[in-house]
């Protein structure tokens, strides 16, 4: 059974997809639906009025294809895969309409609890370089900016923040759903506080943002690690019997062994990139936006605003492990500074 935006994936997982009108300023997102008389659903999308209307119409869709069944199909809980906000924005408005109870860790709890909480998880720490603070002005234009572009980007998305979860759990535990036991599991990198979810004996993983078919995943401060995010890929590969990964964006991925490999190769030869790309720099490094026209030199400032995450993140570690310096915000390989 498919159509343009409910498909069941896996036998009684039914995969509901929202997506919006501008792109990348509002990208297709997947919640899933485990069908049984004691489901659940995993990740929430977007709480826009849209959005809300058709996880409903796609949920009443899938009951009635369970009661064809003959299957009693009883959900009443909802957990998202981590705190951005097209995975927790439909928790509030769900809750409401449909009677989910809130699942959350208590690192989910304190992001989306608030506005000021949730823009705060996002804010990187402020660096004393010694120098003077910019402008009155200037801080006053920029702040503004900021809460119009969050006010739009809010309403756009339909952001509801939750202070009062129904159940909260570890990130690292196991949850009955139909009598089937699913575990847990801690997966930091994309975000601190990322978790998926594994039924062992099915082989049947939800990988929210960390793993995706064919695309790499957003990385980038304050919020992402480059370590954490490789050793949660690492600990992805080394669960048994893994056969099938439903992601939260794109398809299915049906080669887990094979594509989680490619993840770890790929972010080892973008590091390396970096690296070759100041080792063959001029005596005076490099800023980040010139890294960036070098990696990408044919492409949009979309383009390069959106790989310069993983390119800061790429920069700090490198930092860390000494093996490249920065002075001024200019970048500079250790062996030639």
């Amino acid at each position: 059974m498919k159509n343009h935006f409910l498909e069941e994936v896996c036998p009684g997982i039914f995969r509901i997809t929202e997506r919006g009108s501008f792109g990348m300023l509002k990208p297709p997102v997947h919640i899933y639906v485990i069908t049984g008389e004691n489901g659940l659903v995993f990740d929430a999308g977007y709480g826009d009025p849209a959005s809300i209307r058709k996880f409903s119409k796609a949920y009443k869709e899938i009951s009635n294809i369970c009661r064809g069944r003959g299957i009693e199909n009883h959900i009443d809980r909802i957990l998202p895969s981590h705190a951005h906000a097209d995975h927790f924005s439909g928790l509030k408005k769900l809750r409401k309409k449909l009677g989910f109870r809130i699942i959350l860790t208590d690192e989910m709890r304190k992001i989306i609890s608030s506005s000021n909480a949730y823009k705060n998880s996002f804010d990187p720490p402020v660096l004393d370089d010694g120098k003077k603070q910019k402008k009155f002005l200037s801080r006053i234009s920029k702040y503004i900016n900021n809460r119009i572009e969050f006010a739009v980007y809010s309403a756009y998305w339909g952001i509801s923040f939750v202070n009062d979860p129904d159940i909260l759990i570890n990130p690292n535990t196991e949850i009955n759903i139909n009598d089937e036991t699913w575990e847990i599991f801690s997966s930091p990198g994309h975000s601190i506080e990322h978790i998926i979810l594994y039924n062992r004996a099915k082989g049947i993983l939800f990988s929210g943002d960390n793993v995706l078919k064919s695309i790499n995943v957003w990385l980038g401060p304050p919020k992402s690690d480059l370590d954490q995010y490789v050793n949660s890929i690492k600990k992805i590969s080394g669960l048994p019997g893994l056969k099938i990964i439903l992601p939260a964006h794109g398809g299915l991925v049906l080669n887990p062994y094979e594509r989680l490999n490619e993840i770890v190769k790929w972010r080892k030869k973008r590091t390396d990139d970096v690296t070759e790309i100041l080792e063959n720099s001029q005596p005076g490094g490099l800023s980040i936006r010139e890294i960036l026209e070098i990696l990408y030199p044919a492409e949009t400032g979309i383009k390069k605003n959106f790989a310069s995450g993983w390119v800061k993140l790429t920069l700090e570690k490198l930092v860390r492990e000494k093996k490249i310096k920065c002075d001024k915000k200019r970048y500079f390989y250790s062996g030639s500074y």
